[in-house]
């Protein structure tokens, strides 16, 4: 009965696969940069201060991509997520920075068609990188790494879970920023690259494939002199760099993909007070959920 009751949970695991998409929320195939990048993300010419950032998350979804790339309709999934960050840069030098964040997460997820729903905190995760921007403070670059911490809300049975139950840390984290004057306003690019290392969930004896994730915010200011209003795009691509194993045996689903993006809107009330809004949905893919999500930020330097 045991073995009866836990192939099913996995199997509920399964249909709900991608439904969290926050940090290190961000389970069952996708990664997570599209969720923290935003304009000026990965900018490395903060001054010593601290940084807090809100992030309010709707998203939904009724069909996935399979195996074959083919669109299938599948149980809704809807979900409400709050992303908190707080960050203290510190300068090291004029062109150096030590940037460390901490990221909480709290989600509500539910599938109506099976009647599970569920709310809780997610891992928290940390991040460390060095950053450097050179003389002329147009070209920013950046490394280091995070950390996800299995200590998010996590019941052994439930079919769905806000925390992961598994460690996960991401290493080589690279960032880019770049500026450039056009017209009378400032072209800004900020990409970030990671792969995530996915540790197995020893509750379930699931090892995940672990993912590559490449992440692009080109952004354009109307007015590059107060900076504040300016519009972006953000594209993202993820793909797989292994199979996932489910009790040793290997699940063939290495050619995991998601390729997304999204466009919005950043408006600075005032210099240290930055609003964003946007709109994110996946285009294609292959073994991922066809999300569609609205966001709102909300920015605050000390």
């Amino acid at each position: 009965m045991e073995k009866i009751m836990k192939k099913n949970t996995i199997r509920a695991m399964v249909i709900i696969i991608g439904i969290i998409l926050m940090c290190p929320m961000g389970v069952y195939g996708f990664g997570d940069i599209h969720l923290y990048a935003f304009p000026g993300t990965w900018a490395q010419d903060i001054p010593t201060t601290w940084v807090t950032n809100v992030q309010l998350r709707y998203f939904e979804y009724d069909h996935s991509w399979n195996g074959s790339g083919d669109s299938e309709s599948c149980p809704k999934v809807e979900g409400f997520q709050s992303i908190n960050k707080i960050a203290h840069a510190q300068r090291l030098s004029e062109q150096l920075q030590l940037t460390n964040v901490l990221i909480v997460p709290f989600a509500h997820v539910g599938v109506d068609e099976l009647d599970v729903s569920t709310s809780g905190m997610g891992d928290p995760i940390m991040t460390h990188y060095i950053g450097w921007h050179n003389q002329p403070n147009n070209l920013h670059l950046a490394g280091g790494f995070s950390l996800a911490l299995p200590l998010g809300d996590y019941d052994t049975g439930d079919a769905l879970n806000i925390g992961e139950n598994r460690w996960k840390f991401y290493f080589p984290f690279v960032m880019l920023h770049y500026r450039k004057p056009v017209s009378s306003g400032l072209f800004m690019l900020d990409l970030g690259m990671n792969c995530e290392w996915r540790y197995k969930n020893d509750d379930t004896n699931y090892d995940e494939h672990d993912v590559a994730e490449i992440n692009f915010v080109a952004t354009y200011w109307l007015d590059r002199n107060n900076m504040k209003l300016g519009f972006f795009i953000q594209p993202d691509y993820q793909f797989a760099l292994n199979e996932s194993e489910l009790n040793g045996v290997k699940q063939d689903d290495d050619d995991f993909y998601t390729f997304g993006s999204a466009f919005g809107i950043t408006y600075a009330a005032k210099p240290n007070s930055v609003f964003y809004l946007k709109y994110s949905t996946e285009f294609d893919g292959k073994n991922a959920a066809e999300t569609r999500a609205i966001h709102f930020q909300w920015a605050y330097v000390f």
